[in-house]
């Protein structure tokens, strides 16, 4: 597989997981799997980059673990809205 066509992939699947991951939730067995068929692109791309001496995996490791706690932040949103109020009014 070329790299062009790899990062289209990735891309695709981070995209897929992402949407999996917020409509059926994080621990759902397709998220999951969703998630491990995009650690095996990623996985891919970094050997397929370090075979040709580039550091651009790097680069998009670090991207998807900024993306990863980007999505985590994301998911914590609705939660605060349930307990707006954290303070005892009543003490």
């Amino acid at each position: 597989m070329r790299m062009v066509d790899l990062e289209e992939a990735i891309n695709e699947k981070r995209d897929e997981m992402i949407h999996i991951g917020m409509t059926k939730g994080l621990s759902c067995e397709e998220t999951v799997l969703c998630s491990q068929e995009l650690d095996k692109l990623l996985n891919d791309y970094r050997r397929l980059t370090k075979d040709q001496g580039q550091s651009k995996s790097n680069i998009l490791l670090e991207d998807f673990v900024t993306f990863i706690q980007h999505l985590q932040n994301l998911i914590s949103i609705p939660y605060k809205f349930l307990n707006p109020y954290k303070s005892n009014k009543f003490s």
